[in-house]
């Protein structure tokens, strides 16, 4: 999820600068637009089939729980309750992500003509959350809040817009984007973090968003090499479609039948779910929003 939060913040700010760039200003309500279109139909959509799934089966619904996942509020919900929904639990993320497309976007309207300022500000803001992170994760009680809270998170999304901003004004050092051996080790490190979680939140999490942003500036300048060319392959570029809906639907793979339980038919499950997802909900809104993008 750090890596997804390191993208994320990677790929908005782009297309926000992108937007200042190219008309001198960013329109904030056509951004908002563009993002209720692709965030809001397939995770309600999502939504609906969780309650009539529940119904279906008689099985008890928790609604203020509910309530927090359709509010995108979930993260704070179950940060301080007992009741998290099993098959909505990982909104938490998308909770995050709302949240801050409620704050960036206003602070990159307002500093669009001060960008040096918005880099410098990135970077305090990150050496801030590590310091209140650090402190927070030595109190026992407050792990569930600082596992879930935008507070506590905020520091991959940060880290990705501060690339996207120093990779626009040119201001990534050669050295740091045309070292190979700087490339493998930030794929270690993600790994190993991933795998060990090397003391959680105090560690953990900043080595992996400060190593897939390394991965991030290193595909997007060597995107024609052979290091990065696969990102381009047929398989990706389908699984990146539906990404969105696999993310929503994924938890009902470990719904299965116990005879089906098995990592081939829970990925193809999964797979199924969000391309029908995909297909029948998310593509017709995204035709909607292509009316509202004014970038190419």
């Amino acid at each position: 999820m750090i890596c997804f939060f390191v993208l994320s913040g990677f790929l908005i700010t782009h297309l926000l600068v992108t937007e200042a760039d190219k008309t001198g200003d960013i329109s904030l309500r056509e951004f908002y637009v563009r993002r209720m279109l692709r965030i809001f139909p397939a995770f309600y959509g999502y939504a609906v089939f969780y309650v009539v799934g529940r119904l279906w089966i008689k099985l008890p619904i928790d609604w203020p729980s509910l309530a927090s996942c359709l509010t995108y509020t979930s993260n704070y919900f179950f940060a301080f309750s007992n009741h998290p929904l099993a098959t909505m639990l990982h909104t938490w993320s998308l909770a995050v992500e709302e949240q801050f497309y409620l704050l960036w976007p206003f602070l990159v309207w307002r500093f669009r003509n001060n960008r040096v300022g918005l880099i410098r500000g990135l970077g305090c803001a990150i050496a801030a959350i590590w310091a209140y992170r650090w402190v927070m994760a030595g109190f026992s009680s407050m792990s569930t809040y600082v596992f879930g809270s935008f507070e506590t998170r905020a520091d991959a999304l940060a880290i990705g817009c501060l690339i996207a901003i120093a990779n626009r004004e040119n201001r990534i050092p050669r050295w740091l984007i045309d070292n190979k051996v700087l490339s493998l080790a930030a794929v270690i490190t993600v790994c190993i973090c991933s795998a060990t979680q090397l003391n959680g939140p105090r560690f953990a999490w900043a080595l992996t968003a400060l190593s897939f942003a390394i991965l991030i500036m290193h595909s997007v300048a060597h995107s024609r090499s052979l290091w990065f060319r696969w990102l381009e392959t047929p398989l990706l570029t389908n699984l990146g479609l539906i990404s969105y809906s696999l993310y929503l639907y994924h938890p009902f793979a470990n719904r299965l039948p116990a005879a089906f339980r098995n990592i081939p038919s829970e990925v193809a499950f999964a797979i199924l779910l969000a391309t029908v997802s995909y297909l029948f909900v998310e593509k017709p809104f995204l035709r909607l929003k292509q009316r509202h993008v004014h970038l190419s």
